[in-house]
Protein backbone atom coordinates (compact mmCIF):
# COMPACT_ATOMS: atom_id res chain seq x y z
CA UNK A 1 0.00 0.00 0.00
CA UNK A 2 3.15 2.21 0.84
CA UNK A 3 4.33 1.65 -2.99
CA UNK A 4 0.90 3.19 -4.29
CA UNK A 5 0.94 6.03 -2.22
CA UNK A 6 4.39 6.62 -3.40
CA UNK A 7 3.33 5.82 -6.97
CA UNK A 8 0.28 8.69 -6.46
CA UNK A 9 2.98 11.23 -4.99
CA UNK A 10 5.30 10.62 -8.29
CA UNK A 11 1.86 11.10 -10.42
CA UNK A 12 1.52 14.49 -8.88
CA UNK A 13 4.38 15.40 -8.64
CA UNK A 14 5.12 15.24 -12.10
CA UNK A 15 2.01 16.74 -13.04
CA UNK A 16 3.20 19.90 -10.67
CA UNK A 17 6.08 20.09 -12.77
CA UNK A 18 4.24 21.10 -16.13
CA UNK A 19 1.44 23.00 -15.15
CA UNK A 20 1.71 26.56 -16.22
CA UNK A 21 -0.84 28.20 -13.60
CA UNK A 22 1.20 28.62 -9.95
CA UNK A 23 -1.78 27.49 -8.39
CA UNK A 24 -2.06 24.69 -9.23
CA UNK A 25 1.10 23.58 -9.44
CA UNK A 26 0.97 24.17 -5.59
CA UNK A 27 -2.29 22.36 -5.25
CA UNK A 28 -0.31 19.45 -6.72
CA UNK A 29 2.94 19.88 -4.88
CA UNK A 30 0.80 19.64 -1.78
CA UNK A 31 -0.87 16.51 -2.99
CA UNK A 32 1.98 14.68 -3.77
CA UNK A 33 3.69 15.80 -0.46
CA UNK A 34 0.78 14.45 1.26
CA UNK A 35 0.87 10.89 -0.50
CA UNK A 36 4.21 10.99 0.70
CA UNK A 37 3.40 11.40 4.26
CA UNK A 38 0.87 8.85 3.79
CA UNK A 39 3.67 6.04 2.75
CA UNK A 40 6.30 7.27 5.57
CA UNK A 41 3.46 6.73 7.88
CA UNK A 42 2.51 3.45 6.88
CA UNK A 43 6.09 2.41 6.57
CA UNK A 44 6.98 4.03 10.26
CA UNK A 45 4.09 0.65 11.22
CA UNK A 46 1.21 3.40 11.70
CA UNK A 47 -2.43 2.44 10.60
CA UNK A 48 -3.76 2.95 7.02
CA UNK A 49 -6.48 5.76 7.16
CA UNK A 50 -8.18 4.10 4.34
CA UNK A 51 -8.87 0.99 5.96
CA UNK A 52 -9.41 2.01 9.45
CA UNK A 53 -12.54 3.89 10.37
CA UNK A 54 -11.93 7.68 10.83
CA UNK A 55 -13.20 7.15 14.30
CA UNK A 56 -10.49 4.31 15.22
CA UNK A 57 -7.55 6.84 13.48
CA UNK A 58 -8.39 9.83 15.88
CA UNK A 59 -8.46 7.70 18.84
CA UNK A 60 -5.23 5.93 17.55
CA UNK A 61 -3.66 9.01 16.80
CA UNK A 62 -4.39 10.75 20.27
CA UNK A 63 -3.03 7.83 22.17
CA UNK A 64 0.42 8.29 19.57
CA UNK A 65 0.46 11.70 20.76
CA UNK A 66 0.51 10.50 24.59
CA UNK A 67 2.93 8.28 24.82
Amino acid sequence: RAQQYRDMADATFLKAQKATDPHLREQYLNMASNWHSLAQELEKGNPDPEIIPPEQVATLNQQQKES
